[in-house]
C-alpha cells in the first residue's frame, strides 16, 4: 500500500487579499457614497419626470394599472437609493393599489391620483429643503 500524498492548493482569491494595493471595506462605502451622490441631481429629475407622466395619466385615464405600477416602481427604485423614506412609502403604496387594481382588472384613478398627489407633495418639498 502507498502512502497517502497531500497537495496544497494556492487559492488565487487568499493570494490578491494580501498583496497590497487594495482598499478597505471603509474606504469602498466613501467611494460609493460620493458617486452615488454625484448622481442624486439626475436622479432626482427623473423622479420629477416620473411624476409628470403619473399626472398626465391621471388625467388621461386611458393608461393600463402595469404602466402605473412600473412608474411607481422606478420612483421607488430611485428613492430607495438615496434612502428617501417618505417618498418610498408613498410610491410604495401606489404599487400595492395598482398591483391590486391590475390583478381585479380594475380602475380607480382618484385614488391613484390621491397617490401620486402625495408622492408630488413630498418631492416638492423635499427639494425646496
Amino acid at each position: 500500500m502507498s502512502d497517502a500524498e497531500v497537495f496544497k492548493v494556492k487559492n488565487r482569491l487568499a493570494q490578491h487579499v494580501v498583496e497590497p494595493g487594495g482598499m478597505t471595506a471603509g474606504m469602498a462605502n466613501t467611494r460609493a457614497a460620493r458617486e452615488l451622490a454625484a448622481q442624486q441631481g439626475k436622479s432626482y429629475e427623473a423622479i420629477g419626470e416620473t411624476l409628470e407622466t403619473l399626472e398626465w395619466l391621471c388625467q388621461d385615464k386611458s393608461a393600463p394599472m402595469d404602466s402605473v405600477y412600473d412608474l411607481s416602481t422606478s420612483v421607488l427604485d430611485i428613492a430607495g437609493l438615496f434612502d428617501d423614506k417618505l417618498l418610498c412609502r408613498a410610491a410604495y403604496s401606489l404599487c400595492e393599489l395598482a398591483d391590486k387594481l391590475r390583478t381585479q382588472d380594475r380602475e380607480d384613478w382618484a385614488s391613484i391620483k390621491v397617490h401620486v398627489d402625495g408622492m408630488r407633495l413630498i418631492w416638492n418639498t423635499e427639494e425646496s429643503g
